[in-house]
């Protein structure tokens, strides 16, 4: 039965490595995408790229040696090679897991253990193979390691919000899909169990590893950058200056957003609510920028009592618009966050902005809608 069935699972045995060769490549895209932001969590996405790039690498040699190859020792040859790999895959994220901002996240001491198991495993299975220990042990550890991963996941969809938690929820669904499609593909069939029943396993197993394939792919459609956690809870205050006419074109108070969530108060609000306002924070940047004596080398950070002060301008040194982020405590994130902010809001009002004499009479008004846009790009 084995044999007859091979023309049916051996085709979705094969899209699966193709599946599997694109989200590494999409997720590495994404990675070195992101890196020149410096978010020590875009390491996620090299995780990824990791697993399914290697676990490729591994389904390719499985099939191989299932179909391709008659003469015993290579046949069984490929087959270690590929739970290797794929074990391989596995302890690649586990050492990804041990980079610094996951820190807070994982358990350091079990982490360490579960792939110093892994790498005694890639080690037993390439050069001291015992056939009647076989290949039970090796996956029994890689699923360990992949149940841990799926745990970590799960504690981070769960510090995430917006889109980049809907789609690492969606991921996840897809990861326990392909998991349940290994488990049939991989660990019944090679269990003390008749010939058919084995060539029914690999079938579901192949279609149900395809099924979860599909679900992350969709799950990571146009996956952002993973942030630093927690970000959101920094910001206090958005400001948009007219610099040169010294007035106010739009603000934001981010508290209330916090108020509405029922979340304490910052030290923004209860502290300095009175002490600075916008034209303060533009005396401050033109005293900076006195000093500096250049328009190349302007300030974006400003220290100022027990948070900080985020300034970006316009990409011409001599605009007059400047964009102010009130924050806690000074993250990449935010940064990013407030660049997001300017572009979006010089796209938004690009016409308005020229017209000088509309600006004055109106801007208490015409910038109003900009929270809207704001949302979005908290999302």
């Amino acid at each position: 039965m084995l044999v007859n069935l091979r023309e049916v699972y051996l085709p979705a045995m094969i899209f699966s490595i193709i599946l599997d060769f694109q989200l590494a490549i999409y997720f590495l895209y994404l990675y070195y995408k992101h890196r020149k932001d410096q978010i020590g969590l875009n390491k996620f996405l090299l995780a990824f790229s990791n697993l399914f790039g290697i676990g490729a690498t591994s389904y390719l040699f499985l099939v191989i040696g299932s179909f391709y190859l008659n003469e015993g020792y290579l046949t069984e040859l490929f087959i270690r090679i590929g739970v290797a790999l794929l074990q391989g895959g596995i302890l690649a994220v586990l050492l990804n897991m041990l980079s610094k901002p996951f820190h807070t996240l994982i358990n350091l001491r079990v982490v360490k253990i579960i792939s110093v198991f892994s790498g005694v495993s890639i080690i037993y299975l390439l050069f001291f193979y015992v056939k009647p220990i076989g290949l039970m042990p090796s996956i029994l550890i890689g699923f360990i390691g992949g149940a841990y991963f799926l745990y970590f996941q799960t504690k981070l969809v769960k510090l995430t919000s917006g889109t980049v938690h809907s789609r690492l929820f969606i991921t996840l669904i897809g990861e326990n899909i392909f998991l349940i499609g290994m488990f049939f593909g991989s660990v019944l069939p090679n269990m003390p169990i008749s010939l058919d029943l084995s060539a029914i396993f690999y079938l579901i197993g192949s279609y149900v590893v395809n099924i979860g394939l599909m679900v992350i792919f969709y799950g990571t459609f146009k996956f952002p950058g993973v942030l630093e956690f927690n970000w959101k809870n920094n910001l206090l205050k958005l400001y948009v200056i007219d610099s040169r006419n010294l007035f106010e074109l739009y603000s934001y108070d981010f508290n209330k957003i916090k108020n509405l969530a029922g979340e304490p108060e910052s030290q923004f609000h209860n502290e300095v609510k009175n002490s600075i306002n916008s034209i303060g924070v533009v005396g401050i940047s033109d005293v900076f920028d006195e000093i500096t004596k250049t328009y190349q080398n302007r300030v974006k950070t400003i220290k100022y009592g027990k948070f900080n002060i985020l300034l970006e301008y316009e990409e011409d040194p001599y605009s007059q618009f400047l964009f102010v982020l009130f924050v806690d405590k000074n993250m990449k994130s935010l940064q990013l966050f407030l660049k997001k902010v300017k572009n979006q809001f010089l796209i938004s009002y690009k016409s308005l902005l020229a017209n000088y004499d509309m600006v004055d009479r109106f801007r208490g008004t015409i910038f109003s809608n900009f929270d809207l846009v704001l949302q979005k790009i908290l999302d």
